[in-house]
């Protein structure tokens, strides 16, 4: 048995090596094809299209399609073992299923730790230089915005922006609320805000105050005023620490997206669905390799009419319902229908609980 071990890890990892290769060289070159004009428009450097750019583009992709391009190697060799009946004579060894996918539970283990490691620490840290890239040559623009902002900048103060514009300072529907003892007591809301440079103070336009005044059942009377004209407040803060400069996502590593959720919640942001979600995908993407190999093999193991050609067609048909399940759970997530965490996993749950089953049905 010890050789049948080893004959399998090496047809196992060949097989995925082989496969990641041809995978990420065509997607290279689909996406070379893509790009070319703006290369060419931006005067890209060709050592930075390699080196800033397809390297770390390589290592993006293939960490985030590990566990699919895992799935079709398993059902791809697997099945090739079963057509050549290698697999038939293991079983009229009367070696059991489980015993069977050992090697294949060992070499998704080999897969899977290197994987996760990169997708929480190294990863980030070629997507920035990757990122980077793009928007100086791709997207040709380095306008930072924030949207839907809302951030606590003084005890008992929080003020929210649907828009704000990192390099020129200015923020739209702004709203700034002040409260004394839990109860609101005044509303200052603008269409613009933004800082002027020479009086280092933040000025608004067109803009209406709303002061709450409390009586003593409770009932709370509004003195509303409004004005066309600009004015200067003051938010005890400037722009650089209020809006801080925030990288992508991508290009932040586990820790330090843990701590950035950990300091934007303590500010009073809450609207943090896109950092958790990066988040949690990054664990989940990882663990779809030891899961997706256990379905591989149930689906490939045994021999049927259809051959080689049959499994790998269920297989990539397996793949798009993963994709799928993947995009439609993050929409749930964005729209607030589910907890992130609950919904990043959803795709993952779906398919365990179709592997184990699959699994069983091999022993019977």
């Amino acid at each position: 048995m010890k050789k049948i071990d080893k004959y399998i890890y090496k047809k196992f990892l060949s097989t995925y090596i082989i496969s990641i290769s041809i995978i990420l060289s065509v997607a290279v070159v689909f996406d070379m094809s893509e790009k070319i004009d703006n290369f060419i428009d931006n005067n890209a450097p060709l050592n930075l299209i390699i080196k800033d750019y397809y390297i770390n583009f390589i290592i993006h992709y293939g960490t985030v399609f590990s566990g699919l391009i895992t799935f079709i190697s398993v059902i791809f060799f697997t099945s090739r073992l079963s057509e050549n009946s290698e697999v038939i004579a293991l079983y009229n060894s009367k070696i059991s299923p489980l015993r069977l996918f050992r090697p294949y539970f060992i070499c998704s283990l080999i897969i899977f730790l290197p994987c996760i490691f990169l997708t929480n620490s190294i990863t980030p840290l070629t997507n920035e230089k990757r990122l980077n890239f793009e928007n100086k040559f791709i997207k040709k623009t380095d306008v930072k915005t924030e949207k839907k902002f809302n951030k606590s900048v003084k005890k008992n103060s929080i003020i929210y922006m649907d828009y704000y514009n990192v390099n020129k300072k200015q923020g739209t529907e702004f709203c700034w609320q002040t409260f004394n003892n839990g109860r609101l007591e005044k509303k200052i809301k603008s269409k613009i805000i933004e800082w002027d440079k020479q009086k280092l103070k933040w000025k608004i336009s067109d803009y209406k105050i709303d002061s709450f005044v409390y009586e003593g059942n409770g009932n709370s009377k509004v003195i509303s005023s409004n004005n066309k004209k600009s004015i200067f407040i003051n938010l005890n803060e400037d722009p650089n620490k209020i809006f801080k400069q925030k990288r992508e996502i991508q290009s932040m590593t586990s820790v330090e997206i843990k701590k950035f959720i950990n300091e934007e919640q303590r500010e009073g942001n809450f609207d943090l669905k896109s950092e958790i979600i990066e988040k949690t995908q990054r664990i989940s993407n990882s663990f779809s390799i030891n899961i997706l190999t256990i379905l591989g093999f149930s689906i490939s193991v045994k021999k049927n009419k259809g051959g080689l050609g049959m499994k790998l067609t269920l297989g990539i048909l397996m793949c798009f319902i993963y994709i799928f399940l993947m995009k439609f759970s993050t929409t749930l997530t964005l729209n607030g229908e589910m907890e992130p965490q609950s919904a990043i996993w959803l795709p993952n749950m779906i398919f365990l609980i179709i592997s184990l089953y699959t699994f069983k049905k091999l022993a019977y």
